[in-house]
């Protein structure tokens, strides 16, 4: 049986030991234990001495001073954060000015704002680059705020020492016509400068488009909105700058001869991206020096023959009929030019067998832009017209069938109103900013438009309307298309005009978002003007004469389903066909002179990422007004 002490766990003595010898407390009575413990107490360490006092205080003391240091941090991080606000609501605002000053030609004026923005701006990204603010990103809510106040100073400093700046280089009168050449060596020059811009703005918006905007505050947000803001306006500018001045050496010749197609596409007889191509001239450029080497017209090709003179899209056949390869009259059905350029590419090798390193195209409608800008021109004898801004089209597209009734005159006259513009464009010294500002208004309306042979300047021309092609998804913009075919083989779409309502409920259902096209279209013919229309205008040789039969093409956005197709209010059944990776509802309307048809189509996409809202159409003799509702989406960031 142990004993008490073994009970308590103690050891047992050593063998030979005894109390007096050893000190041991196993053989101690039991009261022994009470006088060892008040020992114990007596000889305690003092409470100052202890590890047990200053290892919390130690802590706590260590508290205090990140309390102290962060708050003493976070001062220091305020007044850089208010100093860099203030630059840079200063200079953001001025990036406008300068915008102006370069349009108006104001060279001085722009370079003296750019150094006050410089200035501003070089300051406001040195008080957001130092050690301690960059050490206090890491912290959760502020830290999303630093980042994005440091992204818009380096930003707009970075926008405008490497993208303005150099812009202010870019002088339009060497992109002018001297002595019937273009200085390419110049061009290649500007190239080189602008490639440089577009860098910077392509830097910047990838930095932006990496902020976590859900974080910010509405002081920083508000930072953030405003420099958007800006790039809004200088992207639309800088990219298209860009890749013309990328493209336009080679273009003009500058490494050896270039040969190009330009078709004037006659609106007033409508097709998917103009009109019938009844005019086709050859151009030859070479060092920056442009010549016009051949003319013919739609009567000089073997029209109406068996099969088409070339493969076709199936897709683009089983909508448009193989009539789009039979009649080089119907080459431009398709509202995608780059099918439009490989079907004349082809007519013209069968045909004459001289080489094609681009087609382009343009409507008397763009003609009559560049006349805006370069002033009127008076065609040689027999016409001895003068075509001016206000004129041309009326004469190009309607009048020139009364005067002259002879198609072969016709076709005479028209070959000479392109001459002569065409040598006055590079003859005559016309303002520059008119004639950029001229070229732009054609291109957005989709009455100039260029295809390449070259792949690489076919992809900086992909999806925009100089290139003459929708874009391949909705990522950018979501894209609803309205095109259309005359099919009374009359001059009878001069007097069409057509109005467009587009909407969709992309930001209110995105999950399953529709999207509509409402289509109106009028024949504004004066029935009394019927009896006196010129046998070329309206020969009435299918439909009664003054009535307009039109194929409507509607295009639904990339990877839609088409709902469903009324016309006048009253449904029909229309089945989807598929095109460019959207489907398509194809609707004909006969409209008597004076009459209305509306004609709408629904469509439906799954959940996706869809840009702003646009609609692309054919280029009509009259204004096409085009309105969007997109409820519960922002106003669109381009």
């Amino acid at each position: 049986m142990p004993s008490r002490h073994e009970e308590r766990g103690a050891r047992p003595a050593p063998e030979n030991s005894s109390p007096e010898s050893d000190g041991s407390l196993a053989r101690l009575p039991v009261d022994a234990d009470l006088e060892h413990e008040k020992s114990k107490k007596r000889y305690r360490r003092p409470l100052l001495k202890s590890a047990r006092f200053w290892v919390p205080i130690a802590i706590l003391l260590v508290l205090i001073g990140l309390a102290i240091a962060g708050t003493l941090a976070a001062k220091q991080l305020y007044g850089h954060a208010m100093a860099a606000k203030a630059d840079l609501e200063k200079a953001i605002p001025l990036v406008d000015t300068v915008q102006q000053q370069m349009l108006d030609g104001d060279t001085a004026g722009a370079k003296a704002t750019i150094a006050q923005i410089s200035q501003l701006t070089a300051a406001a990204e040195k008080e957001t680059t130092g050690r301690l603010w960059k050490s206090a990103e890491w912290v959760p809510v502020a830290g999303p705020n630093l980042v994005a106040a440091r992204v818009v100073a380096g930003s707009v400093n970075d926008l405008v020492t490497n993208a303005i700046t150099p812009l202010t280089a870019v002088d339009l009168k060497a992109l002018m016509p001297k002595d019937g050449a273009i200085d390419v060596a110049n061009l290649s020059k500007l190239a080189a400068t602008i490639e440089t811009a577009n860098t910077s703005v392509t830097r910047i918006r990838t930095s932006l488009d990496r902020l976590d905007r859900s974080a910010l505050v509405p002081q920083v947000a508000s930072g953030v909105a405003q420099l958007d803001a800006a790039m809004a306006k200088i992207e639309p500018a800088v990219t298209p700058i860009h890749n013309a001045l990328t493209i336009l050496p080679k273009a003009l010749g500058a490494d050896g001869p270039q040969h190009y197609l330009l078709i004037f596409q006659n609106n007033a007889e409508s097709r998917g991206t103009g009109g019938n191509p009844a005019a086709i001239t050859l151009l030859t450029a070479e060092n920056g020096k442009i010549s016009m080497t051949q003319q013919a017209n739609s009567t000089d090709f073997r029209n109406g023959r068996p099969d088409p003179v070339i493969a076709l899209n199936p897709e683009t056949q089983a909508l448009y009929g193989d009539k789009i390869g039979r009649y080089i009259q119907d080459a431009t059905l398709s509202p995608d030019f780059s099918e439009t350029a490989q079907i004349v590419r082809a007519w013209w090798a069968e045909t004459y067998g001289t080489p094609v390193d681009a087609v382009a195209s343009m409507d008397p409608v763009a003609l009559s832009y560049v006349l805006r800008a370069i002033g009127p021109v008076t065609m040689p004898a027999p016409f001895g017209e003068t075509l001016t801004a206000d004129n041309a089209v009326p004469l190009l597209l309607n009048e020139v069938y009364a005067k002259y009734p002879d198609p072969a005159t016709q076709d005479a006259f028209f070959a000479s109103a392109a001459k002569t513009v065409f040598d006055a464009l590079l003859t005559t010294h016309a303002d520059p900013k008119a004639l950029l500002t001229a070229l732009v208004q054609a291109s957005k309306e989709g009455r100039l438009m260029y295809s390449p042979g070259d792949e690489s300047q076919a992809k900086l021309l992909a999806g925009t309307p100089v290139g003459g092609n929708m874009p391949v998804d909705n990522a950018k913009t979501t894209d609803l298309g309205v095109y259309i075919d005359d099919l009374t083989a009359s001059k009878l779409d001069y007097y069409m005009q057509m109005g467009i309502a587009a909407s969709s409920t992309q930001c209110q259902k995105p999950d399953a978002p529709t999207f509509t096209s409402t289509v109106t279209l009028q024949n504004t013919l004066d029935p009394a003007a019927v009896p006196g229309l010129p046998p070329y205008v309206d020969p009435g040789l299918f439909f009664p004469k003054g009535h307009a039969s039109t194929d409507v093409y509607l295009y639904g956005p990339v990877g839609s389903t088409l709902v469903g197709v009324t016309v006048d209010g009253q449904v029909i059944p229309v089945s989807g066909l598929p095109h460019l990776g959207r489907t398509v509802a194809k609707v004909n309307v006969l409209m008597a002179p004076g009459q209305t048809a509306t004609v709408a189509a629904s469509f439906s996409a799954p959940a996706g990422a869809f840009g702003p809202l646009e609609v692309r159409h054919t280029p009509m003799v009259k204004a096409t007004p085009v309105t969007i509702d997109t409820p519960g989406c922002t106003p669109a960031k381009k």
